[in-house]
């Protein structure tokens, strides 16, 4: 193993992407939150982990990651995960609801409201390539005094998330297709037999052969206890791909202190390697039109990460015309260039400089490093233009930074969509070559 990562800061990027939900209960006037000034819970329930998923890693494996994200010495959340959607100020640090350690990460949901948000750990910003499993850990508390109303859910967690491929895995848009999104989510839900044991644990899932629109729900005989930690273990296993094909080998599981509370292992989610796990941890929104009955928090603490198959992605300091994100306002614009469903080859010319970047973030488009990249510069090339080469995979993006002029874009077929200084454009109003304009 290779990487072994304590969490290193990425800041939070703005975007948004709609979660369903199940059908709305009645609600009441919201309320505004009180501060949480309560004593800290009494030590009961789970007693967390005995040793660290660091402990499963292969040490001589090359395309392993772990990362143990520390919240104690962290300022904000967005200083660990990317905080999105929803109301990305329902997730803050907390010293009076903590597991172990100085600060336990909280997300609070006010009465009458669902928001919520995300708060997960985005693989890509932080230097790795999406990778093809992912086991999590964590210890988590649904909230003192926690309630809800009959058939109302709650989710909490994403065993896997991708967004970067398309919005099909959330929303209720509809059926993925392979290329456009997937999910694995889990929720607490207020269903079946009332229990003193706490509430229902459901599974929350966005694949190729869900039965409706807005995912499939698959609620479990395992309780998840309010006002007391447990201990929350999740993996997920990307799907083979034969032929182009999705093969139904897909694995999800999580257990519950210790116990397996739900497994299934023939989930159909992508046809296409490049799309895996974008994100992965927590995630909360009650219901989909269904409001809290009262202001209601959950909490997290003692977070690590385990993924396997991750790709590599070349440092940027050794390549020596990718560029990392982080100096995007060092140069004079961006492009976006957005393939269709079938595979592309281009060249865009600009009048001036072009490097690669893997983060461009037009329109919600997330750009990711593409290995058949060529930059040839201005001074070495024979039109004294710098141009950009590239073949680019079905529903691919690709992100460059340029200073200068974008002048000319030889595509064939034509982008789905281009985006120049963070404004689309249409493709044809570029010519084909410098000499053609």
């Amino acid at each position: 193993m290779d990487r072994r990562t304590v969490l290193k800061s990425g800041g939070a990027v703005a975007a948004a992407i709609a979660l369903a939900g199940c059908p709305r209960g009645d609600s009441e006037d919201p309320e505004e939150p009180g501060d949480d000034e309560s004593e800290p819970p009494a030590d009961d329930g789970s007693t967390g982990f005995d040793d660290s998923l660091a402990d499963r890693a292969d040490e001589d494996a090359e395309d392993v990651a772990f990362v143990d994200v520390e919240y104690d010495g962290l300022e904000t959340p967005s200083d660990a995960y990317r905080v999105w959607t929803g109301d990305p100020a329902s997730f803050s640090f907390v010293d009076n609801h903590t597991f172990d350690g100085g600060q336990a990460l909280r997300c609070e949901i006010p009465r009458g409201e669902n928001n919520g948000s995300n708060a997960a750990y985005w693989f890509p910003e932080n230097g790795y390539g999406q990778p093809g499993a992912v086991r999590q850990r964590a210890v988590v508390r649904l909230g003192d005094d926690w309630e809800m109303r009959p058939d109302d859910v709650c989710r909490f967690w994403t065993l896997g998330l991708n967004t970067e491929a398309g919005v099909q895995g959330s929303g209720g848009r509809g059926r993925p297709s392979g290329t456009d999104g997937w999910s694995s989510m889990l929720a607490v839900a207020n269903r079946g037999e009332p229990s003193a044991d706490g509430y229902a644990l459901a599974a929350y899932t966005y694949h190729l052969d869900q039965p409706s629109t807005s995912g499939e729900f698959e609620l479990t005989e395992t309780r998840v206890p309010a006002d007391e930690w447990f201990a929350l273990e999740t993996a997920v296993a990307m799907n083979s791909i034969e032929g182009g094909e999705a093969v139904p080998d897909g694995e999800a599981r999580c257990w519950i202190d210790g116990e397996l509370a739900y497994e299934r292992t023939d989930f159909r989610w992508t046809t296409v390697e490049e799309q895996a796990v974008e994100y992965a941890g927590a995630l909360v929104r009650y219901g989909g039109s269904e409001t809290a009955p009262a202001d209601l928090a959950i909490y997290y603490d003692e977070h690590e990460l385990l993924a396997e198959e991750v790709p590599e992605i070349p440092p940027y300091e050794r390549h020596p015309h990718f560029e990392d994100p982080a100096n995007m306002d060092d140069y004079d614009g961006r492009v976006t260039y957005v393939n269709g469903e079938e595979p592309a080859t281009y060249r865009l010319f600009v009048d001036g400089a072009v490097v690669h970047t893997d983060w461009s973030n037009a329109d919600d488009h997330q750009a990711t490093y593409n290995d058949t990249v060529e930059i040839v510069p201005a001074d070495e090339s024979e039109s004294g233009y710098a141009i950009a080469e590239a073949t680019a995979s079905p529903k691919s993006v690709d992100g460059y930074l340029f200073d200068g002029t974008v002048v000319a874009l030889e595509a064939d077929p034509a982008p789905d969509e281009l985006w120049v200084g963070g404004d689309e454009v249409d493709p044809d109003d570029y010519p084909e070559s410098p000499t053609d304009g």
